[in-house]
């Protein structure tokens, strides 16, 4: 549940136009404006905004550097806190019908319970009177208020955070009858299903193992139908890297995720995502988030892409464009009203996070035209090479204080793609670069960025060529490019081109080489689309493509 953390400022801008000056395709010519390509209703992808990040990183300095408190970050989820004047549910206004308002840890946890060392008192699954005064009455009564409360404020609706355990599990060091579990989630998920309430986050608690897990799932579509119960595993925030919490774990500190506890660790994550509605790749730390999260995704998409049995999805958490690249759900953790690296004390959001919010709403618009796919929808195809980032983690860089001290390795593929082949890449250093073809039709590719210990996280800039679909009709393009070739497509008359936050697009046919089958646009071109939209934000630029 931690906070994982970019355009870049303007002397870096700066860099990046005069590094694509020599391309051979620039945007000269005016562009004319023409309708928007982003369809004007809610996509279906369950994705959603997850409070945590605001309960630890928008209240106070206190609470930031207590990170183990879970009490007291619970006690900050209220009503006034998100439904409030200045309340958090006022972010992402674009979107908010795009996404659930994910209630975390405490929204059914009384402000003055302390559970930290009691934590059978998790999981009532009773919404707290006393921070959401609002919802009175019975316990599917208070829930049906929550949900209704979140749909006033424009959001798809709430979605809850679950203990992985019973109300009571290890009370005087006592767990409950398997009867007493299966008896408390029937009841609970009638609940749920009788309040309209669409999406559950089971998370931590004492029966956190795939048995438990698919036993709710099991219980879900037999009384909740329509509801989605995502799981995970306690995965620890870096792979193959020691964790005080899986100590039994063999580690050889590759940073890979297949080579951790020598596949263990793949091997549990794929057997929860079989038969999981979603799975979630679990907490990174927020310097090294993008390799982490790649690897798990890219990995398990690998092991499950031919089984009959993986029809859900993957949430790759706050890595919205590793969701937009490879046809995956977000659980954005960030929030604009987060503290400052000053205000805070510690070193939380190194790449500014809090001033990256338009990424989001780009990747959320595009997953309009291209929602997220099941597992095993696509072939998944993987690089050889794999590319490794680093961090020297300090004191305050992260809640995982066991690494401080220590610089840790954590790698990814070079390329990775669903549905095409591999992207052809070159450059003098090279991005993380992900595509995928979605079911129905729509392509996308992103370039990620890297880090290491001397610049911070960077943005190495390449040509990238890849093979489409002739009929291809919308390509969406996120990240930092020198230069990308679309080959294979049909002869095309216009070239549309929007940045995925806007509502206007321009026809940019004349700024493009057609040549036969490809269509190549310079990263120059995409970036200027982007570049004022919301000039105050530091987003990675995020653009969709229609070929008419």
């Amino acid at each position: 549940m931690s906070l994982k953390s970019s355009c870049a400022s303007a002397l870096s801008r700066r860099a990046f136009l005069g590094g694509v000056a020599g391309a051979a395709i620039t945007a000269t010519a005016s562009p004319s404006k023409v309708r928007s390509l982003v369809p004007d209703v809610a996509g279906s992808t369950p994705n959603y905004w997850c409070t945590w990040g605001a309960q630890n990183y928008a209240v106070d300095r206190q609470t930031v550097l207590d990170a183990y408190n879970h009490s007291n970050i619970a006690a900050k989820l209220t009503e006034n806190a998100v439904f409030g004047e200045n309340g958090w549910a006022r972010a992402f206004p674009q979107i908010h019908r795009d996404l659930y308002i994910l209630f975390d840890l405490g929204w059914d946890v009384p402000a003055t319970t302390r559970f930290d060392k009691a934590r059978w008192q998790l999981g009532s699954q009773e919404v707290a009177v006393d921070k959401f005064p609002s919802c009175t009455g019975t316990p599917p009564e208070r829930l049906r208020k929550l949900n209704e409360i979140a749909k006033r404020a424009g959001w798809r609706g709430a979605g809850l955070w679950i203990a992985a355990q019973a109300y009571g599990d290890g009370r005087d060091g006592h767990m409950l009858t398997d009867p007493q579990v299966v008896a408390f989630f029937r009841e609970r998920l009638r609940w749920s299903h009788d309040a309209g309430i669409e999406y559950w986050k089971v998370d931590y608690g004492a029966r956190g193992g795939a048995d438990f897990r698919s036993l709710v799932t099991k219980l879900a579509k037999a009384v909740a139908p329509g509801l989605r119960v995502e799981h995970a595993r306690g995965t620890c925030p870096l792979n193959d890297v020691r964790c005080l919490w899986e100590e039994h774990l063999a580690f050889h500190n590759t940073g890979g995720f297949a080579a951790w506890g020598d596949g263990s660790a793949l091997n549990d994550s794929v057997r929860i995502a079989s038969f999981s509605h979603v799975f979630r790749t679990y907490d990174v730390t927020a310097q090294l988030s993008t390799a982490t999260t790649l690897d798990r995704a890219i990995q398990i998409l690998a092991a499950v892409s031919h089984s009959a049995e993986a029809t859900g999805i993957i949430n790759c958490e706050d890595e919205p464009y590793i969701a937009a690249g490879l046809g995956l759900m977000m659980g954005i953790m960030r929030h604009p009203r987060c503290l400052t690296r000053e205000e805070a004390g510690a070193n939380y959001d190194p790449y500014n996070t809090r001033r990256r919010i338009t990424e989001v709403t780009r990747a959320v618009r595009w997953q309009r035209l291209a929602p997220a796919s099941a597992m095993n929808a696509s072939a998944m195809l993987i690089d050889s090479q794999r590319l490794v980032d680093r961090w020297q983690f300090a004191k305050g860089d992260t809640w995982a204080d066991w690494v401080i001290g220590t610089t840790v390795v954590q790698g990814a593929p070079a390329r990775a793609a669903r549905g095409l082949a591999l992207p052809a890449v070159k450059g003098d250093e090279l991005p993380f670069v992900i595509a995928s073809r979605n079911p129905h039709g729509a392509v996308a590719v992103a370039a990620l960025p890297r880090v290491d210990p001397q610049r911070g996280q960077y943005r190495p800039l390449a040509d990238i060529a890849l093979e489409v679909p002739a009929d291809t009709r919308w390509v969406g393009v996120f990240g930092h490019v020198r230069k990308l070739s679309l080959q294979g497509l049909r002869s095309t008359k216009r070239v549309l081109a929007q940045d995925l936050a806007a509502e206007v697009a321009e026809d940019i046919s004349v700024s493009v080489d057609r040549r036969g089958g490809t269509v190549t646009i310079s990263g120059e071109a995409l970036e200027r689309l982007c570049r004022l939209t919301v000039p105050d934000d530091l987003s990675e630029p995020g653009v969709v493509l229609e070929f008419i």
